[in-house]
């Protein structure tokens, strides 16, 4: 057997080095754990940048891509890692001294932003109460008392000064001016161009089709929701709670958080979803000093390696807060969103790891179908009439199915709006001079931005209180979840059209191998989307969506569920074909060694202990 062409070998070996030294001190830090060493995920991510932004590998690739003995797999793999070394390396040597300045400053308002516990005033004894952004949120969205919920809504907002303070304009400015010595216009353009190929203006372009195509709509949601509620309903803490907060608490029967790990797993069973034995870490309970945003990260790239498949390596986490009114159902939530990122990066089936890592080239955009195409199931009729159960096991009341369908897609044009508030105001952020660049403007702009999108009233959601502004890897992405979601609407009106029903339909998983997963970062995301559906990428599905009538998608909704329930099979057992392990922090508590029925059992069994461990 022909031997892997060295430089292929060479390269693989020194990224998962890198890769897998930084992803791991990344898990220490963001989970709190015991043994992390201060500094050292900073320490490990220079590392990881250097190595990434050598353009010395740029020559050598095309040097060995000359030559002629080369199998199609060795072809593939130089030009995936010509191509992942064209898109981050960093020949300036200014650009890369600044690089690492970056990463330094990134690192140490991280640091701040951790050691700053959001709260919020209890508006009957003025007492300050420590709490995480997660329980504020949750507070916003479900507690009866208008006071309670302005209290919380200000807590998260306190953390806007915190993060300006602390060196957030510093970074804004830095980063445009890496942008800017990168041949870019600014850095949001720099990151769009290099994760998703096409140019800020262009992101823009398709943006504004959908800002204009809402606009209606969503007028009509505030004028509508002053009417029926009260006039203050459109307020920013009072949002949520009177176009979801009564829903939420109506569904919490249906959504236990000690169900949560079998749902997820009967659901991606029945759709024929697998991790082809992929090593999953789940953290999921909210712990004082842990990051509050879920998020999954890969330390152990999946890739093929001659003929030997080398399975992933994979954590995510929640900080899911049981006990509170709909913190089950964020819970399954957020299983279904990351265990979505965690099934496509699993099942990359191309020759080198550079295929199957999170960061540019990887189209954010295409993997944020992937999550939010299957977290999406929850709001699905189809899904709720097999899988929302109490913990008797009763099903949820049809009438309750309805309601919740009328609510989503009745407020669907503001929860879009909702997404672009984010990357509108991130973007008006690093289109400031910086000679504006200081707390008050960069304030002034995030209220402009989302008094635009809320029709006059501020976000429920303080812009600058969302963890992904932050930190390197996440800035100027925002956008990613707007195109997610049109792809998601493009890619679930496909499979209707296709086979009628989703649900239980052991098609879909390797649909979606076949079309979105198995080529890694080879396609982008528009390419992607026309791999699968057959189209090109369009507004088309979401628009329409948001302009039909509650009537139509309650009967297309009836003839989907008649379809599932006369040709889908529940699943009798869950089979993910993964290995996991089920942590609390430094704590194992649970594996599913003896099967994953067995592992739901032990983890639920130690649920009170560990919601104990919570304050």
């Amino acid at each position: 057997m022909k031997e892997i062409h060295p430089l292929i070998t060479e390269l693989n070996s020194l990224y998962l080095s890198v890769h897998t030294a930084k992803e791991d001190s990344f898990w220490a830090l963001y989970m709190a754990l015991k043994g992390y060493e201060q500094g050292s995920f900073e320490r490990n991510e220079q590392k990881y940048k250097t190595f990434i932004s050598d353009s010395s590998w740029i020559p050598k690739l095309k040097e060995a891509l000359k030559q002629e003995d080369l199998s199609d797999e060795e072809e593939t793999a130089l030009k995936g890692w010509l191509r992942f070394f064209k898109t981050n390396a960093v020949e300036n040597h200014d650009a890369a001294e600044l690089l690492k300045e970056i990463i330094s400053l990134e690192g140490e308002l991280n640091r701040k932003r951790e050691e700053f516990t959001p709260g919020y005033t209890d508006p009957d004894t003025g007492k300050f109460t420590e709490t995480g952004s997660s329980r504020l949120s949750l507070i916003i969205n479900t507690h009866p008392s208008e006071n309670r919920r302005e209290a919380a809504w200000e807590g998260l907002r306190a953390i806007e000064p915190e993060v300006l303070k602390n060196g957030f304009p510093e970074i804004v400015a830095q980063r445009n001016r890496l942008g800017r010595m990168l041949g870019y216009e600014d850095y949001y353009d720099y990151k769009v161009q290099i994760n998703e190929g096409i140019s800020k203006r262009e992101l823009f372009e398709i943006m504004d089709q959908l800002v204009d195509a809402t606009e209606g709509p969503a007028r009509k949601i505030m004028e509508d929701l002053k009417k029926e509620k009260y006039n203050g309903a459109a307020k920013p803490w009072n949002y949520r709670y009177y176009t979801r907060g009564d829903l939420t608490v109506k569904l919490n029967p249906y959504f236990p958080f000690s169900k949560a790990l079998p749902t997820w797993g009967k659901s991606y069973t029945g759709m024929g979803i697998r991790y082809r034995d992929a090593e999953l870490t789940l953290d999921l309970l909210y712990r004082k000093g842990k990051h509050e945003n879920g998020f999954m990260h890969g330390p152990g790239p999946c890739y093929t390696n001659g003929k030997d498949f080398i399975p992933a390596r994979i954590n995510f986490t929640a900080a899911a807060l049981p006990s509170e009114p709909g913190g089950g159902q964020r819970a399954l939530e957020t299983l279904m969103h990351e265990g979505g990122h965690a099934a496509h990066f699993s099942n990359i089936l191309m020759p080198a790891p550079c295929f199957s890592q999170e960061f540019a080239p990887t189209s954010v955009a295409l993997a944020e179908t992937q999550s939010m195409f299957l977290d999406y199931l929850l709001d699905d009729p189809s899904w709720m009439n097999r899988y929302a159960l109490d913990l008797s096991g009763k099903i949820i009341p049809a009438p309750l199915v309805k309601e919740t369908v009328e609510n989503n897609h009745k407020y669907l044009a503001m929860e879009l709006r909702a997404l672009m508030t984010i990357s509108y105001a991130e973007k008006a952020i690093y289109e400031l001079n910086d000679s504006e660049l200081n707390p008050e403007n960069i304030l002034k702009t995030v209220r402009e931005t989302e008094r635009r999108f809320f029709m006059g009233e501020e976000s429920p959601r303080p812009v600058l209180s969302v963890p992904h502004l932050l930190a390197g890897e996440s800035s100027a992405y925002y956008h990613a979840y707007t195109l997610a979601w049109m792809g998601v609407f493009q890619t679930r009106s496909y499979f209707h059209d296709k086979y009628g029903f989703i649900v239980d339909n052991p098609r879909i998983g390797p649909d979606l191998e076949a079309g979105y997963w198995r080529f890694g970062n080879e396609k982008n995301f528009f390419e992607a989307v026309k791999n699968l559906t057959g189209s090109d990428f369009s507004i088309r599905a979401t628009e329409e969506l948001v302009k039909k009538s509650i009537e139509d998608i309650l009967e297309e909704s009836r003839k989907r569920s008649y379809l599932m329930e006369k040709e889908a099979v529940r699943p009798e057992k869950i089979d993910l074909d993964a290995r996991i392990t089920m942590v609390h922090g430094d704590e194992t508590i649970a594996d599913n060694g003896g099967g994953f029925e067995k592992m739901a059992e032990n983890y639920a069994a130690r649920l009170e202990s560990l919601i104990n461990k919570q304050a």
